[in-house]
């Protein structure tokens, strides 16, 4: 019988009175009445028992699911207050020991951790290309890198300039972790190739400094800083209508023809191409009176390539690398003032050197760390899928022997 079916103790007290209740009935009544004076005692007890273990268990670490979601949700809330993993932990799996002690641990801004650079390849798209380059690195052939770019890939502001920018630290990396041998098996070294340029459109128009190129087997294109000062086309080239005099459509435009002319470049092997988004332009996120905030948020992308890069890599299938793409929310999701408060970790101002765009000596050493990750990331890729099905549809024909580009 459920309990609230069962009379009340002062109902059944009088019925035990009724003299009209038989006998029967009566001894029914009283084991009733004690029926329930048990039950009671029994939940009182254990009420008070449960309250005991749930103390107990908070005391040695056990929790009730209601304790542990009200825990996880103030966990939550202070997540941004509790210190991170040692800048360390990230440089002992990713660098080698002879390297180490060229890495400025001191230099870094902030902890970097593997869940941030987890985020830098947005656009995965074609890998072969990339596998092949793996291949020659375990081979333990001599490669040359090719650095596309503009003041970031030169190292400006960064005080050492090409000694302490993201190539040479990612160059010093690729030669500790990949050793190549020369024809005769000495020692060699992994190569880098630059230009005189600093953006695709001078790329473009200076083509010839990269097609002289003897061998070439991996290009990082670094333009989405320098990109966003591109004025106008060339007085030599085609009327592109009215699209033409926009800088987003001239920024477009040219990097399509360099990725092009890249994938039809064979020296002598299809070439693996990287498009590098390493840094944004810092003060077109800054309050006045850097910038117009008003003024910017009604611009397209607020002077920021990167979503035209987005779309171009992800339209051609050419792997994407940035840092970017998780530095600037980091920098700027508690406001912009925060952005640029030297107190805040990630912040705009301790990043760059200058109010433009140029990261200081440890900025460069993340942007290499986030380099060296995707490229071992790619490669753990490469080994563990070696029996997976690819459909024809995925081949990247553009590194075809009868080349086909859309």
């Amino acid at each position: 019988m459920h309990l609230r079916s069962l009379p009340t103790m002062r109902n059944m007290g009088k019925l035990i009175e009724n003299e009209e209740v038989s006998k029967v009935a009566r001894i029914i009544l009283v084991l009733q009445m004690l029926m329930c004076i048990v039950v009671g005692m029994m939940i009182e007890y254990m009420g008070g028992a449960m309250s005991k273990l749930s103390s107990l268990g908070s005391s040695i670490g056990f929790e009730s699911s209601h304790q542990k979601k009200s825990n996880m949700s103030v966990q939550m809330l202070h997540a941004f207050d509790q210190p991170s993993v040692s800048k360390r932990n990230i440089i002992e799996e990713i660098v080698p020991d002879s390297l180490k002690p060229q890495c400025d641990l001191e230099f870094l801004q902030f902890n970097v951790t593997k869940s941030m650079l987890k985020k830098s390849r947005p656009v995965i798209g074609n890998s072969q290309r990339l596998h092949i380059f793996l291949k020659k690195l375990h081979s333990k052939q001599c490669t040359s890198v090719l650095f596309m770019g503009g003041s970031v890939t030169a190292g400006h502001n960064s005080r050492g300039r090409l000694n302490a920018s993201f190539p040479k630290f990612f160059m010093d990396w690729l030669n500790e972790r990949y050793p190549c041998e020369n024809a005769d098996r000495t020692r060699g070294s992994h190569l880098t190739k630059r230009t005189q340029q600093n953006n695709a459109q001078t790329h473009f128009v200076s083509w010839s400094q990269i097609s002289q190129i003897e061998t070439l087997d991996l290009v990082i294109m670094e333009f989405n800083v320098n990109d966003s000062f591109i004025d106008k086309m060339p007085h030599a080239m085609e009327d592109k209508g009215p699209e033409g005099s926009t800088k987003d459509y001239i920024s477009v435009w040219y990097n399509e023809i360099l990725l092009r002319r890249l994938l039809l470049l064979r020296k002598p092997d299809p070439v693996a191409i990287i498009t590098f988004n390493a840094d944004y332009i810092g003060r077109t996120w800054a309050p006045k009176p850097y910038s117009d905030p008003d003024k910017d948020r009604k611009t397209t992308f607020r002077n920021n390539q990167e979503p035209l890069k987005f779309w171009l890599s992800s339209m051609y299938e050419i792997p994407m690398i940035s840092a970017s793409t998780w530095m600037l929310p980091f920098a700027g999701k508690k406001g912009t003032n925060w952005q640029f408060n030297r107190n805040n970790s990630y912040s705009t101002s301790l990043f760059h050197a200058d109010k433009c765009c140029h990261p200081k000596r440890g900025g460069h050493l993340i942007l290499s760390l986030v380099l060296a990750y995707c490229l071992l990331e790619e490669e753990k890729n490469m080994f563990s899928s070696s029996n997976d099905v690819i459909l024809d549809i995925e081949q990247d024909f553009s590194a075809a022997v009868d080349t086909i580009l859309r």
